[in-house]
């Protein structure tokens, strides 16, 4: 298993944290969309389910854009590079499209399962929902995979060319590991 395994997964569950708070904060629109019938459309609910990941991504890339790690990642002593660039600092794109690999992607197909289980997607045998389905799992099973074995790079990692490393002596005291 690789040695960051722990201490990224510890760093996601404490990211994922404030990605719930993003979707608690949606709730007042939803129930002012549902009071107002705008829930009777699928493709309405979908769209307006990609809020949550749209901002929880943008706000992940600009955390590791600014400050070389999210939230989670600072906290146990981790930071992102670039491994395709001496410098080491990724520009936002990249940090953009590994979080969409690893947050906006899955929630939002998580969120065509599940509205379109609400809209009796499975039993019509619609093929968004089932698509969905079959897509989601095993996404998140093989990035989550990618993270323990190998060479430790996520999925997302391979995507935008970056690697999750020990920040060093600059962050002493952080993590199980005192990284």
């Amino acid at each position: 298993m690789d040695e960051l395994a722990g201490d990224r997964t510890k760093a996601y569950v404490r990211d994922c944290i404030g990605y719930a708070a993003i979707a608690a904060a949606t709730v007042p629109v939803g129930i002012i969309a549902h009071a107002r019938g705008w829930g009777r459309k699928r493709g309405t609910v979908i769209a307006m389910s990609a809020v949550p990941p749209a901002v929880a991504t943008a706000l992940a890339a600009w955390e590791e854009k600014k400050h070389g790690a999210t939230w989670g990642k600072r906290h146990y002593g981790l930071q992102v590079l670039d491994r395709s660039d001496s410098s080491g600092a990724a520009g936002y794109g990249r940090f953009l499209l590994r979080n969409l690999a690893k947050i906006g992607i899955p929630w939002q197909l998580g969120h065509i399962v599940a509205v379109g289980a609400a809209f009796g997607g499975f039993e019509s045998r619609d093929r968004l929902t089932w698509g969905a389905t079959v897509a989601t799992y095993p996404l998140i099973a093989v990035s989550a995979a990618s993270v323990f074995f190998g060479q430790g790079r996520a999925l997302h990692d391979r995507l935008a060319r970056t690697e999750v490393v020990a920040a060093g002596p600059l962050a002493a005291g952080c993590g199980s590991n005192g990284k």
